[in-house]
């Protein structure tokens, strides 16, 4: 099953809109979602991990797919690999 990993952060003007797109995707689709809070110890992980220097960053089978808001068409491709 595709994983796919939102990181983000309450700060970030552009996370709600990559939120609201992973999560309307997710009803449409099955793969598995989380969202993970730049600003933890798990975030600091991952940003460290990927080198991610902008949010949100969507991670992809442990491959950063998207920087920034993701186009929705293209995020769709998930329901495809799924």
């Amino acid at each position: 099953m595709v994983k796919v990993t939102l990181v983000h952060s309450e700060w970030c003007h552009f996370c709600p809109t990559a939120k609201k797109i992973w999560r309307e995707l997710k009803e449409q689709c099955d793969f598995e979602y989380e969202e993970v809070e730049l600003d933890t110890p798990e975030g600091k992980e991952l940003a460290k991990k990927f080198k991610i220097r902008s949010i949100p960053t969507t991670i992809i089978d442990d491959k950063v797919a998207f920087v920034g808001v993701p186009d929705k068409a293209q995020a769709s491709n998930v329901c495809d690999a799924s």
